[in-house]
C-alpha cells in the first residue's frame, strides 16, 4: 500500500525546484500491491503527482507510460 500524496511536489515547483524521483524497477515483486503488478501504473501516478523526471532501470517502461 502507498501513502496518501503530500504536497511536496507543489511546494518544490512553487520555490523553484525540479522534482526527480528514483529509482524504479518494473519486476512485480518491487512494486507496491496497489499497482497489481503494472509498472506503468506507478509510472503514471508519479507523473500525474507532477514529478518532472525519474530515474528507471528500464527506461523504456519509464518514457512508454509517460
Amino acid at each position: 500500500m502507498i501513502a496518501s500524496p503530500s504536497t511536496l511536489v507543489k511546494d518544490a515547483h512553487e520555490a523553484g525546484l525540479l522534482v526527480f524521483t528514483w529509482t524504479f524497477r518494473s519486476e512485480p515483486k518491487r512494486l507496491a500491491a496497489s499497482f497489481n503488478g503494472d509498472p506503468a501504473a506507478e509510472y503514471k501516478a508519479f507523473y500525474d503527482l507532477g514529478v518532472d523526471g525519474v530515474f528507471s532501470d528500464f527506461p523504456d517502461a519509464a518514457v512508454k507510460a509517460r
